[in-house]
């Protein structure tokens, strides 16, 4: 068993799905300042079981719909942008 925070995997995705569509570095030290930024701005669901995970996904679907990750995951991307560290 594990401690697991289900958004950073839905924060990660998020990245990737924009990344399709955007023209961004991302280098693994952008990704991980995307990804930080992003995180401190959702609220963490963590989970310790299979069942607590799948639990938490659909708790998550449900709850992407008042939380716009996407427009978080926008705004980091700008920010970061703007302020490279690599």
């Amino acid at each position: 068993m594990e401690l697991k925070n289900v958004m950073e995997e839905i924060v990660f995705q998020t990245i990737d799905d924009v990344r399709k569509y955007h023209d961004f570095c991302d280098c693994p030290q952008c990704r991980l300042d995307i990804s930080a930024i992003a995180l401190n701005k959702v609220p963490a669901r963590y989970v310790v079981s299979s069942k607590g995970e799948t639990y938490g996904r659909a708790e998550l679907l449900a709850m992407q719909q008042d939380l716009d990750v996407l427009s978080i995951v926008l705004d980091a991307v700008k920010l970061v942008q703007k302020n490279p560290r690599h």
